[in-house]
């Protein structure tokens, strides 16, 4: 068994080419073989967001806290809050963000594929993309 530190690990700021926005990154898991999960947890500022991107194994996000937004190629936004759960599938682009008027985190979780690939980055989710009204929450 081994314990990670929190001061082992110091938060960083994602960057600008794959994020719109101030956005920061505390790393949680790098997975050593046999394993290939990685998490992070994720933290945005009001309006920031995520490239559009594609995980070939998928990607789980666990919301932590704040209201946050999601979007799949091809579908309405969604509003995402604290204690959903976001489940991805394989290869599909997507994007993830904050709120516009609101802090918001999320615990981000992925695997690498067979052949250690990780995430493919896209372009950046225009302004319209990002305003649009996202869909009613159920």
């Amino acid at each position: 068994m081994k314990v990670i530190r929190s001061s082992a690990r110091k938060t960083n700021r994602a960057p600008a080419s794959n994020f719109t926005g101030t956005v920061f990154s505390d790393e949680v898991v790098a997975g050593t073989s046999p394993s290939r999960m990685r998490a992070s947890v994720v933290s945005f500022t009001p309006g920031a967001r995520t490239a559009w991107h594609s995980h070939p194994v998928g990607q789980t996000l666990f919301c932590l806290s704040g209201a946050g937004r999601i979007q799949k190629e091809g579908e309405q936004v969604q509003e995402i809050r604290a204690g959903d759960t976001v489940i991805i599938p394989p290869n599909v682009r997507h994007w993830h963000g904050a709120a516009p008027d609101k802090l918001f985190s999320h615990l981000a979780m992925s695997e690498l594929n067979d052949k250690g690939e990780g995430t493919a980055w896209f372009e950046h989710v225009s302004d319209a993309d990002y305003n649009a009204a996202p869909a009613a929450v159920s």
